[in-house]
């Protein structure tokens, strides 16, 4: 790599590795109040402003059809979520359902030949033994989602600095990964305050919080640092989204504003603000009423980057494996 390379990505990379190291001391010392709190006051905003980069980074390659399709699956599975609401365990099953046909749609759409159908085959694997263990897929579906913007950040560096790409995801991997880990092996067993604050308490129930983010029949100090880990990755899918993206993807969000001049600058703004107050004054009057409906705002952002994400990681193949939407996507930006 040139020394302008790295330069290239020496600050946005610093910048995580900084915001990951204040982050990861912050969600050990309240991981209680900063998983409850933090969804609450920053959750809505943070999906339009992903949903927005998102968008963006592909309005200049699909068609119309495409464009019409991801539509389509973010409103099917905004409904499957208010199912959920009214029947948890039937909605987790209809989500997985949902979940693993997006994936199979993408990969379908943006490979060509005989990998159609190799996917095709793991995914209906993927989707049996899922059925099979379902509280174990949504704990690997729920932390996998923080995880995500790796994906999207190997893309950006991919496509804006270039040679650059496979450097810039090494060094995210030490905060998306490597802490993580070493929360996960107890390292910050010596900071980890496992105790949730009175406040806490009286919104939802403690328990619910660590079963949220704690494996199946896991033990109390595993659990708790499964909720560390949680949190910490939590902030930083905010801090990548809210902050990286809006800054280091402007050239993305100017393609959807473009596309979408109704919904461009201080529109868009508004459209944040508006949402955000809506949805705190459902949590003002029930908590558990507010994440409800913040479910089923968030199920834009989920399952928006998905098919994205799979596109994304395909325009890494030999074009000779892709369609032209791939190349497309490939060759945008």
């Amino acid at each position: 790599m040139s020394g302008s390379a790295r330069r290239s990505i020496a600050l946005p990379a610093s910048a995580l590795l900084v915001a990951a190291g204040v982050l990861s001391v912050a969600a050990s010392a309240q991981p209680y109040a900063i998983s409850v709190v933090g969804i609450m006051v920053l959750g809505a905003a943070h999906v339009l402003l992903a949903t927005r980069y998102l968008a963006g980074r592909v309005v200049g390659a699909v068609g119309e059809s495409t464009g019409w399709l991801l539509a389509a699956f973010v409103g099917a599975m905004m409904v499957v979520r208010v199912a959920s609401a009214w029947s948890p365990a039937l909605g987790q099953r209809l989500e997985l359902i949902g979940s693993m046909t997006i994936i199979a749609i993408a990969a379908w759409l943006g490979l060509r030949g005989r990998a159609r159908w190799l996917v095709l085959a793991i995914v209906v694997i993927v989707a049996f033994s899922s059925f099979v263990h379902v509280p174990w897929y949504w704990h690997v579906f729920s932390h996998s989602h923080n995880l995500i913007p790796l994906v999207f950040l190997w893309d950006w560096a991919r496509r804006h600095r270039a040679g650059t790409g496979l450097a810039f995801t090494v060094l995210n991997l030490i905060w998306a990964c490597g802490i993580p880990a070493l929360i996960l092996a107890g390292v910050f067993d010596g900071v980890i305050n496992s105790a949730a604050p009175e406040f806490v308490s009286g919104l939802i129930d403690p328990a619910f919080v660590l079963g949220s983010a704690a494996p199946p029949h896991a033990d109390p100090q595993l659990a708790v640092r499964f909720l560390v880990s949680f949190t910490y990755l939590q902030l930083m899918h905010y801090v990548v989204w809210m902050v990286f993206f809006q800054v280091a993807g402007r050239s993305e969000i100017g393609a959807l504003e473009r596309r979408f001049p109704a919904i461009a600058g201080w529109r868009f703004g508004l459209i944040v603000a508006a949402i955000s107050v809506a949805i705190w004054g459902v949590y003002a009057f029930s908590y558990i009423d507010g994440r409800a409906i913040y479910a089923i705002l968030g199920a834009a952002n989920v399952y928006l980057e998905q098919p994205i994400a799979v596109w994304v990681l395909l325009a890494a193949l030999p074009a000779r494996a892709t369609t032209g939407l791939v190349r497309r996507i490939a060759a945008t930006g």
